[in-house]
């Protein structure tokens, strides 16, 4: 039996409020440790900047804000901090120029760490607004291009690269990026793809989810990959405004559509009522199990991400690293390491 796979979500997890990994998210010691500690891969988001720089970068809220983990570098007008009007794509500014935060968890050394910890999980909200205005605080490490990060790693690991924006020119950008790399393994996702069209006979040709799985989006960002020369594998991104998923029908209807090979979903989906819209399982069948097989049944491999919202519940990640799921993409990435290697050797003869 094999276990998944761990590809470091954002490097070492999210460094926002409410996650609070010791290392940045999305920068280059973050990969470095995840690929220290035996990651099989690292998941990574980028956006296409004004001036066509391909920045590794997660921006903040639907807007796709700067103002949560960068600042600006020192300017002569003596601006400090972004604002939520100064957008990833918008911003005239290079990758050298936007130097990431301190994640919470870097305050060593503050005996009352583990209450400040506390408090920004409990109130992730106001630990938003707080971590904007009040920690203004840097290394000098600045946000990776996407070259960058391949040169750091190169094919030491497998990459998990989630296209972000709206800017359709993104996905061939970064097969530039990757053809200038030999025996990179990469898969290219995003939440922003377009459906194909439902059948109006579908018993759920009413309901928004069916029609629209992640909403309206403004842009296509993986149409323009489908068939790409260099056989980078897509993946298809769910679970955008909701924990519950579209019909299994559906689901497989849209992931063929753009020949993709992975089905990404949220780690939490088997937890909610009416997991998907159509269920056929048998009572007492294990919803995450039988969703794999499902997918793994029309040819599809699934990709499980945990969220940035909280820390990571280690029954929830046991539960993953002890079912069918190809890819675990968690933010507490050296426990699920550690877990997966435990499975491995539990499993020895």
């Amino acid at each position: 039996m094999t276990v998944p796979l761990v590809f470091g979500h954002r490097g070492m997890g999210c460094s926002i409020p409410g996650t609070l990994s010791i290392y940045p998210e999305n920068s280059l010691t973050a990969f470095k440790a995840a690929k220290e500690i035996g990651v099989d891969g690292v998941e990574l988001d980028v956006f296409l900047s004004k001036n066509g720089e391909i920045l590794v970068i997660h921006g903040f809220r639907d807007v796709n804000s700067l103002c949560l983990t960068t600042l600006p570098r020192a300017s002569g007008d003596g601006k400090r901090t972004f604002v939520m009007e100064d957008l990833v794509e918008t911003m005239d500014v290079r990758a050298s120029d936007l130097l990431l935060r301190k994640p919470w968890a870097s305050l060593h050394g503050n005996e009352d760490t583990h209450k400040i910890m506390q408090k920004f999980r409990e109130s992730k909200e106001a630990s938003y607004v707080e971590y904007i205005t009040n920690m203004d605080d840097a290394d000098g490490e600045s946000v990776p291009t996407l070259e960058e990060v391949v040169e750091l790693l190169g094919d030491s690991v497998q990459y998990n690269i989630e296209l972000k924006g709206m800017r359709q020119e993104l996905g061939l950008r970064v097969l530039e990026c990757l053809e200038k790399h030999k025996n990179i393994k990469a898969l290219i996702s995003s939440f922003n793809w377009e459906p194909p069209e439902l059948d109006e006979n579908s018993p759920y040709a009413n309901v928004e989810l069916e029609r629209f799985p992640n909403g309206k989006v403004k842009a296509d960002l993986l149409r323009p990959l489908v068939g790409n020369k260099l056989g980078v594998p897509l993946g298809l991104l769910f679970n955008a405004n909701d924990s519950q998923l579209p019909s299994i029908n559906r689901i497989v209807q849209c992931a063929k559509s753009f020949n993709a090979a992975f089905v990404n979903v949220a780690h939490d989906f088997w937890s909610v009522p009416n997991q998907f819209l159509e269920q056929s399982q048998e009572e007492g069948t294990d919803v995450l199990e039988y969703f794999v097989i499902e997918m793994h049944r029309h040819d599809l491999k699934v990709l499980s991400y945990f969220f940035a919202s909280g820390p990571d519940n280690e029954e929830d990640l046991k539960r993953h690293v002890n079912s069918p799921v190809d890819i675990i993409c968690p933010n507490d990435v050296e426990r699920t390491v550690k877990l997966v290697k435990d499975a491995l050797n539990d499993r020895l003869p």
